[in-house]
């Protein structure tokens, strides 16, 4: 079976509904992530207070993401929740039998779509860095890169795509059911047979 490349515009809508999603489960995850961070925040003192509440943000981010990229990305015949409201799914490249990413190249794909991200806020932090602004360089360069690529006509592959050999193609749309797909969002064992 052969696919259609997802059109750039598409997959840009459907990695901006992502993210939504992404910060919507953040806030969630923030509540018991918090009742962690915060008294370790209390104990570093005024010194280390922004640091450990700027790594509790990012941890929750971090952990969102990965339940809606990763988990999702296996569990869902290869669809995020925005790629699935827009007929998009990530297959193997060049493997059409199997629709699903293992957890291996769905991870790589989620890291390299994530740490540009989180280089990029290390740009003029305090005290200031040559190296910390050099690395948050190289994830606006990477992200430039992706974008480039994911317009090429015929191949329309990002950076994570060619990294992880996936592809974004065009699929049936696909709702959002939050019985259904929250509890793929989690870690854990999920029974996939009783999808319908």
């Amino acid at each position: 079976m052969t696919y259609e490349p997802a059109p750039f515009f598409l997959r840009l809508a459907a990695r901006i509904l992502d993210l939504a999603f992404c910060l919507v489960l953040t806030f969630a995850v923030a509540i018991p992530v918090g009742l962690l961070v915060l008294p370790v925040a209390a104990l570093a003192g005024e010194s280390a207070e922004d640091a450990v509440l700027t790594l509790g943000i990012w941890l929750c981010y971090f952990i969102a993401y990965v339940g809606l990229e990763v988990f999702l990305l296996m569990r869902r015949d290869g669809q995020t929740l925005g790629k699935g409201l827009l007929g998009l799914r990530v297959v193997p490249a060049g493997e059409w039998a199997r629709p699903r990413l293992a957890p291996g190249p769905a991870t790589i794909r989620m890291l390299i779509i994530f740490l540009p991200f989180v280089f990029m806020s290390l740009a003029g932090s305090y005290p200031e860095s040559e190296l910390l602004d050099g690395i948050a360089l190289a994830g606006v360069f990477v992200s430039l890169v992706s974008l480039v690529l994911a317009t090429l006509p015929g191949r329309r592959r990002a950076v994570h795509d060619l990294a992880a050999r996936s592809r974004v193609v065009r699929a049936p749309r696909r709702k959002i059911e939050l019985r259904k797909d929250l509890p793929m969002a989690l870690p854990g064992k999920v029974d996939l047979g009783k999808r319908s």
